[in-house]
């Protein structure tokens, strides 16, 4: 099975690239570098948008969570792999984009952590696959693990593994994989938590479709919300810390039954 990966620079985009390689063989690897995202966002007029973009930057650097995640997956991003095209790109969407999957013709397409596909780049994926780092249907977009810590809603702590179509994290899913909890967990650790497990589950599941099984497949039973990364401001930061610190919100504990199966 021939494997094209579409994703952006940050450290859990390289460990799925060296996850994948170990195992399959990869025709194409596609990264669209953070900085850019937020570059387009400028170039295009959103403002708006590209302002928490910068801000959340910031605010991971200051925190230490970037050195957080590069230390947990082991890594600072993709590197390139033997015999494999490999394209830096300011737009997933570029038609250097395009031609690249036209020439290989994958049998599957990765995405993770790009900006969203058009129509072209979408058909020219053929099967595309996203991890999304948040519960679906509830959690669509970004920062979906802290707002559902935000909103104590601990039962919707999970990364899920789907289908991507046209829309915003609306494709049919494949599987849920709900990470243990733990009482001093935050965003960030449970995030990274069930984005490597996704991983290693995603590649359980690839392993097993080449072998000739069907993929689980299962509409999304409605459509949540989207979380936009301007919805997550300092306030909302703040006001989750003090009652992390004071107790009033306490993360229960979960044991490590890692993966919530999603029957076809």
């Amino acid at each position: 099975m021939k494997l094209a990966i579409l994703c952006s620079d940050d450290a859990h985009h390289g460990y799925l690239v060296d996850r994948l390689a170990e195992r399959f063989t990869i025709a194409a690897v596609v990264v669209e570098p953070v900085r850019c995202q937020r570059r387009r966002l400028r170039i295009k007029g959103r403002y708006r948008d590209w302002f928490w973009a910068l801000y959340h930057f910031w605010r991971r650097e200051f925190l230490g969570l970037n050195r957080y995640r590069r230390t947990y997956f082991g890594g600072n991003g993709p590197r390139p792999i033997a015999n494999t095209a490999w394209l830096n790109t300011e737009w997933i969407n570029d038609p250097a984009v395009l031609e690249l999957l036209a020439v290989v013709e994958p049998d599957i397409t990765i995405v993770m952590g790009t900006s969203i596909l058009k129509t072209p780049v979408l058909q020219a994926a053929r099967t595309a696959i996203n991890i999304h780092g948040g519960f679906l249907p509830f959690y669509r977009g970004n920062h979906c693990f802290f707002f559902a810590l935000y909103q104590e809603a601990f039962d919707h702590i999970g990364s899920t593994i789907h289908f991507v179509d046209s829309g915003i994290d609306t494709g049919d899913m494949i599987e849920l994989v709900v990470p243990p909890l733990f009482p001093t967990d935050n965003a960030e650790k449970l995030y990274s938590r069930a984005e490597k497990m996704a991983i290693h589950r995603l590649v359980a599941l690839l392993s097993a479709l080449e072998a000739g099984m069907a993929l689980p497949r299962r509409k999304q039973p409605e459509k949540g919300r989207l979380y936009r990364t301007r919805d997550r401001g300092p306030w909302h930061d703040l006001a989750l810390f003090v009652r992390l610190r004071l107790g009033i919100t306490r993360i229960p504990a979960r044991p490590a039954e890692a993966i919530r199966q999603i029957k076809p």
